[in-house]
């Protein structure tokens, strides 16, 4: 019998990374033998006599920087402060080669943002070690933040997901079988299932409005722009959205409006999105049959429209986060949505110098917003 061999497998002898390393150091004895040092052990190495000859060089990104500390022109620490200035540089680990061995001298470096410093004399051995420690740790503390940031991304991811599917998949069910049983589907059946498609559709378009919403309104607040916003009927008009919310909700019978009437500098859409946010964040997370309060007067001579509710409330620490895609302890509150209503009306509150203020509601119970507008002239 004929027995096949196995072809050989060859085995490569494992290859240590190489570096690109950058030395700025003005002693040539120094400087030559931690360059011949660092290309014997396999790195390239670029070298500078000055900090400003270095400053330049570190354009060309290298792994790692050495740098003397006392040097012509510009010395160790400013060119490490000189680097932490430029983003595309500032993250290079840097290390400095002195003389000074006193722990202040240490301190201020690493205080700057060194990642560490070796005192001459050195062994070549110690150097490589240096760098090898540095990058070491500099890689294990990427692949963390890599973690920590992937984690977040598929936090965020899940509600959208959720959001965008949850309609969709009503609508295509609702297509299925409309598809295979057309026939033999009762009339008022036919119009119960079309009721259903509305309601998903519905709730697909307004997400996609808050969407579109929030990414605006994060455009203008980047652009640093500022709306000067036209007057605007406050009461009648804020009436008007708010009661359109509750009977969407089916909270009509716990809605309490007193809205007084004042012209106000803010743009009609604007505000009739901040008042609608508000207000069905206040049913969404309160139970039905409690009261919804929506009060709107004239304070100190700005525009003061309320919104309180009975509903659990928010900590301190939840309202410093607010954030678009967050939603605040959904296992216990479980609601539709991704957290967009609030964030949406702190956007709109910067764009029209309108301070908003969350805070629990009376005697600690539920939440309370407060929106302050500018009266128009």
């Amino acid at each position: 019998m004929t027995t096949q061999s196995t072809p050989p497998v060859r085995v490569e002898p494992a290859k240590h990374k190489t570096w690109k390393v950058l030395v700025i150091e003005d002693d040539a004895r120094w400087r030559t033998l931690v360059e011949l040092s660092l290309e014997a052990d396999g790195h390239s190495v670029l070298t500078a006599a000055d900090g400003l000859a270095g400053l330049a060089l570190a354009s060309e990104k290298p792994d790692v920087i050495l740098c003397d500390v006392e040097m012509p022109r510009l010395n160790g620490y400013a060119v490490l402060e000189a680097l932490r200035q430029q983003p595309e540089l500032r993250s290079i680990p840097f290390i400095f080669l002195t003389a000074r061995a006193a722990r202040s001298d240490q301190r201020k470096g690493m205080v700057l943002g060194a990642d560490d410093y070796i005192t001459k004399p050195f062994e070549p051995r110690e150097l490589v070690e240096s760098i090898a420690g540095v990058l070491a740790k500099r890689e294990t503390l990427s692949e963390r933040l890599k973690h920590y940031t992937d984690e977040y991304h598929r936090e965020m991811a899940a509600p959208w997901a959720h959001e965008l599917l949850t309609p969709l998949n009503g609508i295509l069910g609702i297509a299925a079988m409309l598809e295979s049983e057309a026939g033999s589907i009762p009339p008022a059946d036919l119009r119960d299932l079309a009721r259903s498609i509305s309601q998903s559709a519905r709730r697909q378009q307004g997400l996609a409005r808050k969407l579109l919403q929030y990414f605006q309104l994060q455009q203008l607040r980047e652009a640093n722009w500022s709306d000067p916003g036209a007057a605007m009927e406050a009461g009648a008009g804020i009436e008007d959205e708010v009661i359109g919310v509750a009977e969407r909700l089916n909270r009509s019978a716990d809605l309490h409006l007193n809205c007084a009437p004042a012209a106000v500098r803010i743009s009609p859409a604007w505000l009739r999105a901040a008042a609608c946010e508000l207000v069905e964040n206040a049913f969404k997370f309160s139970p039905a049959g409690t009261p919804v309060m929506v009060t709107g007067r004239i304070t100190d001579g700005l525009y003061r429209l309320e919104i309180t509710d009975r509903g659990p409330g928010m900590t301190l620490d939840e309202i410093g986060q607010i954030a678009a895609f967050r939603q605040f302890d959904r296992a216990k509150h479980e609601q539709q949505g991704l957290g967009l209503g609030l964030a949406i009306t702190v956007h709109i509150a910067a764009l029209h110098h309108a301070p908003l203020t969350l805070e629990a509601g009376p005697e600690g119970v539920g939440l309370r917003a407060i929106l302050e507008l500018r009266l128009a002239d």
